[in-house]
């Protein structure tokens, strides 16, 4: 499907569709915000989009806010979608229970003002939780929430990178960041937006889950560079794989780096309303139960963490690190089998175990 027809689709379904999906079992509800872009930054975004539309049939994705317009952000998720429509037509996924690519392309936010009405029109239904996937920074949520408070209480939100950055990464922060005066202060790559919804007492008991460093486990060892391979063997959106990072050879490999939120909600055997007990997301705990009672962030496992004053124990933020994407690093045999094995079923190819 072209873009030009997308308009004459949503100007007919904006408020008929309100999310996708095609099975009529329920299903988690999802709403995603993200940084995605064409040849502008980190391509993590349009590889976490495609593993996104991959397990379309088991979400029930009711928006995707692309929040760098400028950037190609909108183009970037309609190239996506025409990859899934061809492996729509082609696989005839339809019989597999995924949504028809027409409400996929449907979802996407034309520009902020239409993001936020459908923010709010999605986060105002009290029936089931509304997963919200924040896959860069917080500001153009926290506009959103901030409109309209009250609707923290019917979201589950999971956010990337957005607490705290990794001292050894400070060299790299962009010419036009503003640095903080401690590095036990700096906020992480997407830490822009964060600290106006943490330190807002309105959203003191929104749960939020806050996956800052264990989203790494991701990115480390030989073993997203093999995936990376064999994905590209999977239809459009395999081939997509690649085309996304094809002109950025640095990435070269399997690194969804916000796919953790997403592994989150689609793990079959996880426990959504408990992040301690551990998912393909990995492991997190409850740092403040009094203050935060439904906040989770990464756990620091055996180490010794001030999560009240980071600064007091900055000196072990290294290990915590390593601890907290160990966690994810554990999981990941588990999550890329199951991936594989999905594909396998969706394009009728041999079971091939990770």
């Amino acid at each position: 499907m072209k873009p030009k027809l997308f308009f004459l689709i949503l100007a007919a379904t904006a408020f008929l569709v309100p999310a996708c999906t095609s099975g009529s079992d329920p299903v988690p509800r999802v709403f995603v915000f993200t940084d995605i872009n064409i040849d502008a930054g980190d391509p993590d975004d349009r590889q976490s989009l495609i593993h996104l539309l991959w397990y379309a049939d088991e979400l029930n994705i009711e928006g995707i806010v692309p929040d760098r317009w400028y950037a190609g952000g909108f183009e970037a998720c309609i190239l996506a979608v025409e990859a899934y429509a061809k492996d729509f037509d082609e696989y005839d996924l339809g019989k597999r229970g995924y949504p028809d690519p027409a409400c996929m392309e449907a979802v996407i936010a034309t520009d902020l003002e239409d993001a936020i009405e459908r923010f709010h029109n999605a986060a105002s239904y009290r029936g089931s939780p509304l997963y919200v996937l924040v896959w860069g920074n917080m500001a153009n949520f926290g506009e959103a929430l901030r409109q309209k408070p009250e609707l923290a209480d019917n979201i589950r939100l999971i956010t990337i990178g957005t607490g705290l950055m990794m001292e050894e990464h400070r060299p790299y922060i962009p010419e036009n960041w503003e640095l903080a005066d401690k590095p036990c202060e700096q906020p992480n790559w997407n830490g822009a937006g964060r600290n106006r919804i943490y330190n807002d007492s309105r959203f003191n008991n929104m749960w939020w889950l806050e996956i800052n460093w264990t989203y790494e486990g991701m990115f480390s060892g030989n073993e997203p560079y093999e995936m990376f391979e064999r994905l590209t063997e999977y239809g459009a959106l395999g081939l997509h794989i690649w085309e996304v990072v094809e002109s950025q050879p640095w990435a070269h490999y399997f690194r969804v780096g916000d796919t953790p939120s997403v592994l989150y909600v689609i793990d079959p055997d996880n426990d959504l309303d408990d992040p301690t007990a551990g998912s393909w997301a990995g492991k997190f705990v409850k740092p403040l139960p009094d203050e935060r009672p439904d906040y989770y962030t990464d756990s620091s496992g055996p180490v010794e963490w001030d999560y009240s004053d980071p600064c007091n124990t900055w000196e072990n933020h290294v290990e915590v690190r390593d601890y907290a994407r160990s966690t994810l690093e554990m999981v990941r045999p588990a999550m890329y089998e199951a991936l594989l094995d999905k594909l396998s079923y969706i394009y009728g190819t041999k079971a091939s175990s990770y």
